[in-house]
């Protein structure tokens, strides 16, 4: 399993390891908008965080208008795109979300979070905004975020779940 795997090369390299949260949901439910508002509230308690986001076709992160200029802009100080057979941060190569980490790892983030990987075992949080689903699709979300009945957090709790998240961090 990876949590083997990422353990040896930390202890190979003396790396801190970072927590790592999923914030998932259905295509148009909001998770980039989250982002957008988490992402500034966590840097300024001096995390350094950095996005993976799943995606088969963004591969211009920088581009006017995509998620991942969205997510930089927004305080990520590391975007990747990753489709499962390449990553765009400058160059491409095949690996793995775990190739990532360490990458990520190397750099000594805190956080990461990774946008989309619903069907992921990763913990996650899922983003439901009832005019795109009535329900949370995953199984077990650590948390709900949304504007349905029984959401742990209201899709602008920001605050509240920035909090939450770092209480969450030494378990994740």
């Amino acid at each position: 399993m990876y949590s083997e795997s990422k353990q040896a090369l930390a202890d190979q390299l003396e790396l801190k390891r970072p927590a790592v949260l999923a914030v998932s949901g259905v295509h148009g439910s909001g998770k980039t908008t989250l982002l957008e508002k988490l992402l500034p509230i966590l840097r300024g308690r001096g995390l350094k965080v950095g996005v993976i986001k799943h995606d088969g076709g963004d591969f211009a992160p920088d581009a006017p208008g995509t998620d991942g200029r969205r997510l930089r802009e927004a305080g990520a100080q590391g975007v990747a795109v990753y489709s499962g057979q390449r990553y765009l941060l400058t160059e491409e190569f095949r690996l793995t979300e775990q190739d990532l980490l360490a990458l990520f790892e190397r750099h000594g983030y805190d956080l990461v979070l990774l946008e989309g990987f619903q069907n992921s075992g990763w913990p996650k949080i899922e983003v439901v905004r009832s005019a795109v689903s009535a329900a949370p699709e995953s199984i077990q979300p650590l948390a709900v975020v949304g504007d349905i009945p029984g959401a742990n957090f209201g899709l602008e709790d920001t605050q509240a779940l920035a909090d939450w998240l770092v209480a969450q961090m030494p378990t994740l």
